[in-house]
Formats: structure tokens, C-alpha cells, sequence
């Protein structure tokens, strides 16, 4: 079917990819679901794009033909990974989320957001997960209500974007580490002389 306006155009830009509320994305999933369109749903954090997430989008939106993506906010991704995280800003990052081909429409989930609130309002043909997300067969069955499958993609890296980080600051301080031991001394020599 040739798709000519709306967001499966070629031309289609950040703003129309971007949801903004809950209710929109059902009235949005739904229009779609009505042209019989299926959805594919998942979520994460997205921060550092690499190459694996990227394999991990395509692979997602091979499950069905619209990719939606939930993107954790800077305040979720900080109180789950804390507070020298996210490295990128969350509106940073859904936009490159939108310049990426697999992805059809994307929502910020705050944490102001219902427990499984993208979810529910998609209801998705096919929730995509990594396999390192852990959910308790109690908590699948609940998800089963919602969604028509769940699919298990493994990691498609084998550097996670914390991994990056932790290296970035180790080859960090291993650089600066001598640097500071000479310069250090004297800075706080003048620092006392001075006060």
C-alpha cells in the first residue's frame, strides 16, 4: 500500500513522529491499527546511540510494520542509573531516535506515567524486549492481556552504552591522572597562598 502523507511519508519529520500524550498515541495506534497496520512496540533508555541499538530497531521493526518507540526521560534514567546519567538529554535523544529509519513514532515516558502506561495505550501486536529485562511470570501473564506477543531480541552489541562510559572514564583518568599529580601540588600552593 503506497503511503503518501502522514507518518509513513518519506518526508516525514521529527514533529510528527513525536507523541505527546498517552491519549494521542492511542487515537494515533488505533487510526493505524484501522488501516491494518501492525504494531510493534519497545522501550529504552537510548542514550550514547551506538550500533547495537540501531541493529536492535531494525530487528524490532522487522516484528511488524510500525515501529513505536518509548524513550525513558533524563529523570527516569537518573533515578534508575543515577545522577551523572543520561550523557545525553532526552530531547537530544529522541530526535536522533527520529532520524533513525525503523522508527515510526516515539513517546517520552516520564515518570509522572501510569506502570505499563505506553503499553496499555498501544497495546501492541508485538511488545519487543531485550532479553536482560526481567519480568516475573506473574507480570508476563498481566502483559499478556495487552499485548498480542512478546519477542525476546537479544543484545545486538557487545558493549553495552554503560560499558562505554565506564571505559571513557578510566582512559580518562588513566591520561590525566600524571598530568594532575604535577600540576596539582602548585595549584593548591597559589589556592592557600592566596586565602
Amino acid at each position: 500500500m503506497a503511503v503518501t502523507s502522514g507518518v509513513l511519508s518519506p518526508g516525514v519529520n521529527f514533529s510528527d513522529r513525536l507523541v505527546p500524550s498517552l491519549e494521542e498515541m492511542t487515537r494515533t495506534v488505533s487510526h493505524l491499527k484501522g488501516l491494518g497496520y501492525s504494531i510493534v512496540l519497545t522501550s529504552g533508555s537510548f542514550d550514547l546511540i551506538h550500533l547495537g541499538h540501531v541493529k536492535y530497531l531494525a530487528r524490532a521493526k522487522e516484528q511488524g510494520d510500525i515501529l513505536v518507540v518509548g524513550v525513558d526521560s533524563d529523570a527516569k534514567i537518573r533515578r534508575r542509573k543515577g545522577e551523572d546519567r543520561p550523557m545525553v538529554p532526552e530531547n537530544e535523544r529522541l530526535e536522533l531516535l527520529a532520524h533513525q529509519r525503523p522508527v515510526d513514532l516515539i513517546y517520552l515516558k516520564d515518570e509522572g506515567d501510569p506502570t505499563w502506561g505506553l503499553i496499555k495505550a498501544v497495546e501492541p501486536d508485538v511488545l519487543v524486549l531485550t532479553a536482560d529485562h526481567s519480568y516475573s511470570p506473574q507480570q508476563l501473564t498481566e502483559l499478556r492481556e495487552v499485548v498480542g506477543e512478546i519477542e525476546v531480541i537479544e543484545r545486538q552489541a557487545s558493549v553495552t552504552t554503560s560499558e562505554r562510559i565506564r571505559q571513557m572514564y578510566m582512559n580518562l583518568g588513566d591520561k590525566l591522572g600524571p598530568k594532575l599529580a604535577q600540576v596539582l601540588p602548585g595549584l593548591i600552593d597559589e589556592t592557600l597562598r592566596r586565602g
